[in-house]
């Protein structure tokens, strides 16, 4: 099997044919350092396909898309690229909210457990983080300075 070094233009024709259809608007334009790649920007979002070989009448692409979530192929037909390409983006979901935003994750590079986050300000948290830094060496300097 002989890798390909063009795309034919009747897959050209085809790609430009279905983005038109799906209101894409396509340059044919080859990106740059490559022969077998066209980028597609829709909604913000830049698309690569990589013509990899025909099937059946039409070509087969690699699509490469935003986030780590888009990358399919190699055997991807011209129909099933534009699908993916005019799909509403999904929204990423919301992380976590912080319970505690006030006080900090770790100390001394130990994570903190909840109870000492919500009464960071508190005596027993001093107690805590006095309690860890003996634990690693890391007292406070309490010699007399004369």
């Amino acid at each position: 099997m002989t890798l390909p070094r063009h795309i034919p233009a009747k897959y050209t024709q085809q790609l430009h044919e279905a983005l038109t259809a799906a209101g894409v608007p396509f340059t044919a334009t080859i990106k740059p350092g490559t022969r077998l790649t066209y980028e597609v920007t829709h909604l913000g979002r830049t698309w690569e396909l990589r013509y990899t070989l025909a099937h059946s009448g039409t070509a087969l692409w690699k699509l490469t898309g935003p986030g780590p979530d888009y990358e399919w192929g190699p055997g991807r037909l011209t129909e099933e690229c534009v699908e993916a390409i005019t799909a509403p983006a999904s929204e990423p979901e919301p992380g976590p909210v912080d319970p505690h935003p006030g006080a900090p994750r770790t100390h001394l590079g130990f994570e903190l457990p909840d109870f000492v986050r919500a009464e960071w300000g508190s005596e027993r948290a001093q107690w805590f983080r006095l309690g860890l830094a003996a634990a690693v060496g890391k007292l406070p300097d309490t010699r007399p300075r004369g």
